[in-house]
């Protein structure tokens, strides 16, 4: 799995370098279609802060913080990924497992939303297939119940050492259960979240992808 895993991410690394050399005009390096800079850039102008900002964090009965668990809401999110998003996975804990301080989530009620995700394909370099795969995908539902919602982004092959647009493709609809600590659901193959967890006020979540073609995957979540 290190090989085949080490060897997609360098190739997708210099992928993402050049196009972002290449395709991103010099006026637009600092700043997205919607105006918010991109990371690494200052603001130059002062920004008061709203008033949400100024108000002190909500407190729960006992004067601590809320829990990840009570304000898992705020985390969801709908920002686009990229592959520094998810090196806690592809450097650590693809090979290390979870971290052991790690605070485990056994519930779906924190989960819902919407989360930056990848799925690694052939991560043995077992099928000449490598891939790797930027989406978005949205959890919504029960436990008896529940859906994810698989909006594509971007995928980088391996060998070709090319990079597509997925952003024009349908979305993915998969629906499924929450069992054990985890939940699985299947649309065009099936999806098996194995582990949810809470780490320095993000979450994360970790397992596998069974696809139509047989090539066997890995799936990592993040959020925000």
């Amino acid at each position: 799995m290190k090989k085949g895993l080490i060897v997609a991410l360098i190739a997708a690394n210099v992928i993402m370098l050049v196009v972002g050399v290449f395709t991103i005009p010099p006026n637009l390096l600092s700043v997205d279609a919607k105006g918010t800079p991109a990371p690494g850039t200052e603001q130059t102008v002062p920004i008061t802060p709203s008033p949400e900002e100024q108000t002190p964090p909500a407190t729960t009965e006992s004067g601590g913080v809320p829990s990840p668990e009570e304000t898992g809401a705020s985390l969801s999110t709908e920002k686009r990924p990229d592959l520094e998003d998810f090196l806690w996975y592809t450097e650590d804990v693809a090979y290390d497992g979870v971290p052991s301080d790690a605070n485990i989530i056994d519930n779906i009620d924190p989960l819902t939303g919407g989360w930056k995700a990848i799925i690694i394909y052939d991560p043995n370099d077992e099928y000449d297939a490598g891939a790797m795969e930027f989406l978005n995908i949205a959890l919504a539902g029960t436990a008896e119940s529940l859906s994810l919602t698989l909006d594509w982004y971007q995928i980088f092959w391996a060998n070709e050492g090319e990079r597509f647009d997925e952003t024009d493709m349908e979305d993915g609809v998969f629906s499924g259960k929450w069992e054990n600590g985890g939940l699985w659901a299947s649309g065009a193959g099936t999806i098996r979240l194995t582990q949810f967890y809470e780490k320095n006020g993000k979450q994360y979540a970790i397992g596998t992808m069974d696809t139509p073609d047989g090539i066997p995957a890995l799936v990592a979540l993040v959020r925000p």
